[in-house]
């Protein structure tokens, strides 16, 4: 359903599983992530942010286990099935996609890493959101590496670079709107205010061991996770409520552009 304080009505998304709407589940030949208990091919047990965010029109190229670049690290996913890079992602949507045909101005990108936007640029984007990387040292996955303090210096890292990096692109490209949506300090939040989030576990609520599924939990939206990798719809919801703020904060921004938001 489209929201209309949003001022999208397109939204074009290279992403990771917590955005893939079912382009594993197509690839795996209906078999992953499972459905139920996994909600109608997501990974999470309910709707997830895109669903959630009140734009109606998702073209979405998000897709569980993928990386940046197959031509530097192959992703896979079940079945070691190769799954296209953020990169390749770009290609297929330029080469399946009438660029003549898009309302840039109305259309949304969203990505999370730096390399995939000049492709963007270059086919024509006008608003490119970038989401930066959570905590990956709160993931119930990464528990067993007792390496908290590292994966915490990784992703700070990371995240001021790409702070960095798009402070510069911001500066080569004054006719491209450019903004970080802060996964990392939401997720952050969470995890301090627990309570207030109605969030009462950083366990995950389902194994999914040799990609089986064995429930742990019986109240999955008190979880922060529904599995290792991968947030509750509750979690999906806040996500979806921030971005929102982000988005309608954006239109303000550039309200004087009457031609940017014009249907």
């Amino acid at each position: 359903i489209q929201s209309k304080e949003v001022p999208f009505d397109t939204i074009v998304c290279f992403s990771d599983s917590n955005s893939d709407i079912g382009n594993v589940y197509k690839l795996s030949n209906s078999t992953w992530p499972i459905d139920p208990p996994y909600y109608k091919r997501r990974y999470s047990n309910g709707k997830i942010w895109i669903d959630k965010l009140g734009i109606s029109n998702i073209i979405d190229y998000a897709y569980g286990g993928a990386t940046t670049d197959n031509h530097l690290v192959r992703g896979s996913t079940i079945y070691n099935l190769t799954v296209p890079g953020v990169r390749q992602r770009i290609a297929m949507y330029k080469n399946t996609i009438h660029l003549r045909k898009i309302h840039y101005h109305r259309t949304l990108y969203t990505i999370w890493i730096v390399n995939g936007i000049n492709d963007l640029i270059r086919i024509g984007a006008k608003h490119i959101l970038i989401i930066n990387l959570p905590l990956f040292e709160a993931y119930p996955a990464t528990a067993i590496f007792n390496a908290t303090a590292l994966l915490k210096k990784l992703t700070l890292d990371h995240n001021n670079f790409l702070l960095n990096s798009v402070q510069l692109l911001r500066e080569n490209h004054s006719k491209i709107s450019f903004e970080i949506f802060d996964l990392y300090s939401l997720i952050s939040n969470i995890l301090i205010n627990m309570t207030a989030y109605g969030i009462n576990s950083t366990n995950k609520c389902w194994d999914t061991p040799h990609y089986t599924v064995v429930p742990l939990c019986s109240t999955p939206n008190t979880y922060l996770f529904i599995d290792q990798f991968h947030f509750t719809t509750r979690v999906h919801q806040f996500i979806a409520d921030a971005m929102r703020k982000l988005l309608i904060k954006w239109k303000a921004l550039f309200k004087s552009h009457r031609s940017i938001f014009s249907v």
